[in-house]
Parts: C-alpha cells; sequence; structure tokens
C-alpha cells in the first residue's frame, strides 16, 4: 500500500509538470485503478458478499472522468465550482443506485456512504490536472513542487490513518487503490495549494 501511494504521487508530480496532456492521461489512470478497487479497499465488497460492486465502480469512474475533462476543457479558475457539481450529481446516482437494489438490500447504509466518498475521491483526483495546467500557463516549476511537498506531508499524515483503518486480508487490488486513495483524495488540496503559491509569487519582486 505504501509503494501504490508513493508510485502514485511520483506519477501525478511528474505529470503535472510534464504538460496537461500526460497529467490527464496519468490521472485518466488513476480514476481507474479507484474505481476498480475502492468497492474491495473500502470493505463494501465483502459485507455484500460479492467480489464487485460494478454500478459503484461504474459510477466512480464516470464521474471522476467528468471531473477530469471539466477541469481540463474548462478555464482553471472555474475548477472549485464546476467539480462540486459532479459530485452531487454522482452522490445521487449513488443513492438512485442502492434504491433499486430493493427494500432489505444488504449493508445498504455502508454502500451508500462508501459509494458517496468514492465519488469525491475519484472526482477530487481531477485537481492533479488543474495543477498541471497551472504550471504550463506561469511555467514556474516552485508553484507544482511546492505544493507537491504539502502533499507528502499531509499524504504521510492522512494516508497512514486511511490504510490503518483499512479491512485486513483484502483483496490486492483493494490494497493498492487503498494505497493511492490519498493521492487522488488531495488532488483538490494540491490545485488550491499551487493557486497560492503560484499568486505568492507573482507577488514578488
Amino acid at each position: 500500500m505504501a509503494l501504490s501511494s508513493l508510485i502514485a504521487l511520483v506519477v501525478s508530480l511528474v505529470g503535472a509538470v510534464l504538460s496537461p496532456v500526460v497529467s490527464l492521461v496519468a490521472t485518466v489512470l488513476l480514476v481507474a485503478l479507484i474505481a476498480w478497487g475502492w468497492p474491495a479497499a473500502s470493505g463494501i465488497a465483502e459485507l455484500r458478499g460479492i467480489k464487485n460492486v460494478l454500478a459503484h465502480s461504474v459510477i466512480f469512474a464516470l464521474c471522476g472522468w467528468a471531473g477530469c475533462a471539466l477541469v481540463y476543457l474548462a478555464p482553471t479558475g472555474k475548477l472549485l465550482t464546476l467539480l462540486p457539481a459532479v459530485v452531487a450529481v454522482g452522490v445521487v446516482v449513488v443513492f438512485l443506485a442502492e434504491l433499486v437494489r430493493g427494500e432489505g438490500a444488504a449493508a445498504r447504509l455502508e454502500s451508500t456512504i462508501s459509494g458517496a466518498v468514492g465519488v469525491f475521491t475519484a472526482v477530487s483526483a481531477s485537481g492533479w490536472v488543474g495543477m498541471a495546467l497551472i504550471h504550463h500557463r506561469t511555467e514556474t516549476g516552485a508553484s507544482v513542487w511546492g505544493a507537491g511537498a504539502i502533499l507528502a506531508l499531509c499524504i504521510g499524515i492522512v494516508g497512514a490513518r486511511m490504510i490503518a483503518a483499512g479491512p485486513e486480508g483484502g483483496l490486492r487490488r483493494g490494497a493498492m487503490t487503498l494505497g493511492v486513495t490519498p493521492v487522488a483524495f488531495l488532488g483538490v488540496l494540491g490545485y488550491a495549494g499551487t493557486l497560492v503559491i503560484d499568486r505568492v509569487i507573482a507577488w514578488l519582486p
């Protein structure tokens, strides 16, 4: 899990520095990994007695990829206003998916909570694309690498807690997803940090 987290952080940072297109591809793959493994990482698949929760995986992937597309195509400053709308739609779809399962379905409450967090995590990953766009526009590496250093510290704290809270003896894909989740989850925080650092640099003589 620690190795997965480290690889995801390095790939996301390098992608953000190289170009927005590379960052977009890296983030799309990151979202795919989250969608693939989140039901196992959260323990929902085990609670429901199945190996995969296909409906949740599809919702996570579509929401995460929609967030990536919006960040890449929309003006950079609109990121923090557009992404909450994607999250809101995703959460509503998760509720509907759980309602369709019918009355008395196993682990419905847990599935709903897990689904909402999964949507938020997948969409938050698109913040890395926002960091890449800022770096490409300003050509100031300090903004991306400075935010990356802040993220590394946050991941060290938050990631350790998330990994410790994971189910024991779960599937390998769940462990991998749990490792990369802190990197994706803090994508928007990285974007916000990049904006702040970029503006401070712009004010310096």
